[in-house]
């Protein structure tokens, strides 16, 4: 809901115990509008409220311009009750500085149960103070968004909010919108975009620029800086996750670029909302190191390769979203990605081609409606199954996903279990009679047509834990593990490349050979990664697999020739993760 607040320079804007809006819901916006005919259009003016809610949480908000001489300062209030605010200003908004007023917050309708928060290492959260509520993330790309009309923007709100989706992706300028990126009316239809899907429980992830145009719109930082100052002075106030740029990785300082825009975004959003960026394969070569002082606290994929995935899953904290399915072609294809995906413990955001767009939907509807049912919240990749894929929470629930339908044998702790198995196409459960005898349990697909989710759980026992305040039910906290680094005890050896010197124009082949045989060595991922410490930018997947070629972008040196440190991290079949190093010479 819109309040409007108009008054002219030198107004004394309201006494101190007056209400400016009129009762406004939680979660939604009020606009204070003033009119400034004096203040320059192309500089951000020095005018803004701190407000202060009942339970004494400050929100700093800044004005921007809206065409003419008119100037707002949008709020969004998060929690019911009485919110004050005194406003500040120099040059030709002093006249302001030091008015106060009152802002009344009634209940919001949609019953919003807090903001979106990493929690319990993997996973998200809704978060109210101390209360944690759990969080299923499912997210669907849309293309297109600056030329999508209202109405065709309402249509598919509509249909993805009955799909369970509660997140749109979007790119705020591409192409089509480079000749208006800057004006209030580029801004208006957006923001009327995010409004609406608001209002449906749908949150925004928002990726700035398309690919390549950040730096060729805005080259300078003062460019940016002035740009930034405007954009999220007027988006932050809606429900939004900020997704940096479209393929960072593009940018000869892309590292560096997305961290600007970050910092931004810590001056100018007052509300906290989440950050990450845009990738061609992973974000998390944008992880600072420690989770405190890290600006990025998701991770971000466009990947179907397994190992990039599910290993980084086992070194990096935050939860992870992927974009699996860019280059789907087939319905078959889409829902096997995402199961996978799922399997190493990450949450969806799909590209749905139109050629797929029913089975697609409705694989990830059943997905949606699978995982509700589980504590999504507590679950992690498990490994100890034959011919199937899976996560779990040990001695309450695991699934399995079967991807070439034949028998399944799972270890699970000593329980009696409830099983079943669930269509992955159409989400239809199949119950099975007793499959686990003493902490084995084995099924057999109820057909070998397709792929299949074998479904073991207490759910008695996850009924009565519901009832419990506490948001894990694990007496350790989830940690990452210790990722094996001594030689002597990794079981692997690099036997390429051999050379010293590796060049950008030669492919550069790659292997490596096991020391010993066992059985969980019998089923390793690999992921080579490569890096220029010099240039700051962070490291590259170049390779996957036990052999083949590096894949070496072209911009990961400023300088050449750079010394190369390429790591290649082994992941066995009971998820143990080792990494070796070895140092090269790049030139071009």
């Amino acid at each position: 809901m819109l309040a409007r607040l108009l008054a002219a320079l030198g107004f004394c804007v309201a006494a101190s115990a007056q209400t400016i809006c009129p009762p406004t819901p939680a979660y939604s916006t009020c606009d204070l509008v003033f009119d400034i005919p004096s203040a320059p259009s192309d500089k951000p003016l020095n005018l803004y409220a701190e407000f202060r809610s009942p339970r004494a949480s400050t929100f700093l908000a800044h004005a921007f311009w809206d065409g003419g001489g008119k100037w707002i300062i949008r709020y969004s209030p998060l929690e019911t009750g009485t919110h004050t605010f005194r406003l500040t200003g120099t040059g030709p908004a002093s006249g302001f500085s030091g008015k106060q007023g009152e802002l009344t917050v009634t209940p919001d309708p949609a019953d919003h149960l807090g903001s979106l928060r990493p929690a319990n290492l993997h996973h998200f959260a809704l978060i109210d103070r101390i209360v944690l509520t759990p969080y299923l993330y499912m997210g669907a790309l849309v293309p297109d968004f600056p030329s999508m009309d209202m109405s065709r923007w309402k249509a598919l709100v509509d249909a993805r909010a009955l799909q369970h989706f509660n997140h749109l992706a979007v790119t705020l300028v591409d192409q089509s919108a480079a000749s208006q990126f800057r004006t209030p009316e580029f801004f208006r239809a957006a923001e009327e975009k995010f409004a609406y899907a608001n209002q449906h429980g749908i949150m925004i992830d928002l990726a700035f620029f398309g690919p390549d145009l950040l730096t060729r719109l805005l080259p300078t930082a003062a460019d940016r800086r002035t740009w930034f100052t405007y954009a999220l002075s007027r988006l932050a106030a809606f429900d939004v996750v900020w997704a940096g740029t479209e393929a960072w990785e593009n940018y000869p300082d892309g590292r560096a670029l997305v961290k600007e825009i970050a910092d931004y975004i810590a001056s100018f959003d007052p509300y906290k909302h989440e950050s990450t960026s845009r990738t061609l394969a992973t974000s998390a070569a944008l992880f600072d190191g420690k989770p405190e002082d890290s600006w990025m606290h998701i991770r971000s994929y466009q990947t179907s390769d397994d190992a990039v995935d599910g290993i980084e899953q086992q070194l990096y904290p935050f939860p992870a979203v992927n974009n699996f399915s860019a280059a789907d072609t087939t319905a078959e294809a889409f829902r096997h990605h995402l199961w996978n995906a799922t399997m190493n413990g990450q949450y969806p955001l799909a590209s749905i081609p139109a050629a797929i767009e029913g089975p697609a939907s409705a694989a990830m509807k059943a997905w949606y409606e699978f995982m509700q049912s589980t504590r999504h919240w507590e679950l992690e990749p498990f490994f100890d199954v034959d011919n199937g894929r899976g996560f779990q929470l040990e001695g309450v629930e695991y699934a399995i996903y079967v991807e070439n339908p034949g028998p399944v044998t799972v270890t699970v702790e000593k329980h009696g279990y409830d099983a079943e198995w669930i269509d992955p196409a159409t989400g239809a459960h199949t119950k099975i009679k007793d499959p686990c005898k003493g902490e084995t349990c084995v099924a057999t697909p109820p057909n070998p047509a397709h792929d299949w989710i074998l479904h073991i759980s207490r759910e008695g026992v996850k009924a009565s834990m519901l009832k419990s305040v506490k948001f894990v039910s694990r007496d350790e906290e989830l940690k990452l593990q210790d990722i094996e680094v001594d030689p002597g005890k990794i079981p692997f050896d690099i036997t390429g490349p051999d050379a010293d010197n590796l060049s950008i124009a030669r492919p550069a082949q790659f292997g490596v050979k096991l020391k010993r045989q066992s059985k969980a060595l019998q089923h390793m991922s690999w992921l080579w990664t490569g890096e220029i410490a010099a240039s700051g930018q962070g490291y590259r997947v170049i390779a996957t697999g036990a052999n083949g070629t590096f894949r070496i972008p072209a911009n990961i040196a400023n300088e050449y020739p750079a010394a190369f440190h390429v790591r290649l991290y082994g992941m066995n079949g009971l998820g143990k993760v080792y990494t070796l190093d070895r140092n090269y010479t790049l030139t071009r």
